[in-house]
């Protein structure tokens, strides 16, 4: 993938997510991997794969504990709400992704719970970590586009907007 290719997708998965916790009345903010201090382990990762014409990867959401409960309804497993909260973060990424001219096919989440999962922040593939009151959330969205394919300019498509419905 082309750097501009992934400095707009890593711009694109960061702001959604920033999005999403607030949705769920969470404030997280933008925090530098080597500022970060993540003092309890990641409580648990969603993991979503997806495919398209032009690329095929995966999104991954880490939280530590306290973000992981404070956005949970209270019907929810953690395991539940971790394959949940991704699979929305990549629903409002493939809406964003079609007005770049890019249909994305998400597969089914799952989660990964692990007693010292931590991600490698050091690496390239980390967008974003973001902190909140009482913990962390890190994302990432590792994806392979096709030789030579570059993401558009975005133009507005004719979805409904997330949390919106359509009535028949």
């Amino acid at each position: 993938m082309t750097s501009d290719n992934q400095q707009q997708l890593d711009q694109l998965v960061a702001e959604n997510c920033l999005r999403l916790f607030a949705d769920y009345q969470l404030d997280i903010r933008a925090e530098a991997p080597a500022k970060a201090r993540v003092a309890e382990p990641f409580l648990l990762c969603g993991i979503i794969g997806f495919t398209s014409k032009h690329l095929r990867g995966a999104l991954v959401l880490a939280t530590t504990r306290e973000p992981l409960e404070r956005t949970n309804p209270a019907t929810a497993s953690h395991r539940d709400w971790i394959c949940e909260l991704s699979n929305q973060l990549l629903g409002r990424v493939k809406n964003q992704m079609l007005g770049r001219g890019v249909e994305v096919f998400p597969s089914t989440p799952i989660a990964l719970r692990g007693e010292h999962l931590s991600p490698v922040l050091q690496q390239r593939l980390v967008a974003e970590l973001f902190t909140a009151d009482g913990g962390v959330v890190c994302v990432w969205m590792d994806c392979e586009f096709e030789p030579g394919f570059e993401l558009t300019e975005f133009v507005q498509p004719n979805t409904i907007p997330e949390g919106g419905s359509i009535l028949f």
